[in-house]
């Protein structure tokens, strides 16, 4: 299944596993790092996409909260606390876009906001 970053998205993701490699130490950003690319495929089933979370400010934009992903990794390479949710979106061509993550403690419509304006110009 097939997914397409756009926007910022692969810079916060190394900003994710830095600063988790720097906090947890590198196994855990190894850990948080599957667990974000199995999350990112996961959203390809219409079943998961109807249980995430629409942003009524940005239409066409879902939020996936990466504990939810948790259980499609074996018990001893699971993450904890995932604390990142995915902001994303289904494209024309039905390739799930990943526009962002945001961590939980965010706002999330200023950081939906955020990423659409990098988006769309």
């Amino acid at each position: 299944m097939a997914y397409r970053l756009v926007g910022q998205a692969n810079a916060q993701i190394v900003r994710i596993v830095t600063e988790s490699a720097r906090r947890f130490g590198l196994s855990a950003s190894e850990r948080y790092y599957r667990l974000m690319l199995a999350a990112f495929v996961h959203l390809n089933n219409p079943a998961v996409q109807l249980a995430s979370t629409a942003i009524r400010a940005a239409p066409g934009v879902r939020v996936y909260r990466l504990a939810l992903a948790r259980t499609l990794l074996p018990p001893g390479a699971r993450v904890g606390n995932p604390r990142h949710l995915i902001v994303y979106r289904v494209a024309n061509d039905g390739i799930v876009e990943i526009l962002g993550l945001a961590h939980d403690r965010m706002l999330l419509s200023r950081a939906v906001r955020r990423m659409q304006r990098v988006i769309d110009g």
